[in-house]
This record gives structure tokens, sequence and C-alpha cells, in this order.
């Protein structure tokens, strides 16, 4: 694991794409991939999406760029999707193809990488779940399982992280 911190700039610009992101979403009626389990919780989630996004790539000194409405895009160069969730576990949807997919945690002012995984050797049955039963399964890499330093793919690397 390894922790990154943002500064209050990096805070308010992350916050401020999760914003974009969250009012777009509203604005054009877009259906949440899950309810609410208080309010906000969408808001909130974009917001910290977005800040981990920007943590990773200041943890492996890429470009962070603030997208809205760029949904099937990687997230960071051309290939790397970002998860952030409160646990640290990697949710990879079944429509990830070929992506590398990285586990981070945290909250303002501080986010956790976990490690990474590639999309297509995530999609193992035993990790396959609806934990909420809303119908929407994804896969669930538990933390022990994720890979940690450099991200590669046969001989081709995206990203070193310390």
């Amino acid at each position: 694991m390894a922790q990154v911190e943002l500064t209050y700039q990096e805070m308010v610009l992350g916050c401020t794409v999760g914003l974009h992101r969250h009012t777009e979403s509203v604005a054009k009626r877009r259906t949440p991939h899950f309810p609410e389990k208080f309010p906000d919780q969408m808001l909130l989630s974009h917001q910290l999406g977005a800040c981990a996004e920007l943590a990773f790539c200041k943890l492996v000194d890429r470009f962070y760029s603030p997208t809205v409405n760029t949904f099937k895009a990687p997230d960071v160069g051309d290939d790397i999707e970002v998860r952030w969730s409160n646990n640290g576990l990697l949710k990879v949807r079944p429509d990830d193809v070929n992506v590398f997919c990285v586990a981070m945690s945290g909250n303002l002012p501080e986010f956790v990488y976990h490690g990474w995984m590639w999309s297509e050797d995530a999609k193992r049955d035993e990790w396959k779940a609806d934990p909420n039963g809303w119908g929407k399964p994804a896969y669930f890499v538990p933390k022990d399982q994720l890979r940690r330093g450099k991200i590669k793919r046969e001989g081709k690397q995206v990203a070193s992280v310390n």
C-alpha cells in the first residue's frame, strides 16, 4: 500500500471535477448505477472518485486529465481505470475490457493505493457478486490478490508505484 496526500488546490480540483460530473448526470436525468443510502451519496462518490484519480496520477507522476462525461474512456492514459471504494476492494465491471484497474480508498486529504489487476484477469467466477442485490453484478477482487509495483502487461509498463 502507498499513501498520497492531496494539497488544498488538488482537493479543490478533484471535488470540482466530481461536482461537474454529478451535476451533468443530474441535469441529463441519468439513472444512478445504485440507489443512494444517504442524501448526496452520489455527489460524494463522484468527488471522491475524481480525487482518487488525481491522487493516483500524483503517485505515479502522470498527468491528471479532469474529464467529465467520458464514461468509456480510461481515467489515466490509454488504459488505466481508477476505482475508489471505502474498503479498498477492487470492483471490475463486466464491460471493463483490456484495461488496468487500480484500487484506491481514502478520504480527503489522504488516499491509499492498494494495487492493480488487468481487467480480464479479474473476471473470475469466485469474485463475481451483486452484494446489494441491485441487479448489477461485478467482480470484487480481494486486496490480497491485487498486484503491486509496476503496472505492466506483456512487457509494456504503463506506470510504476514504489
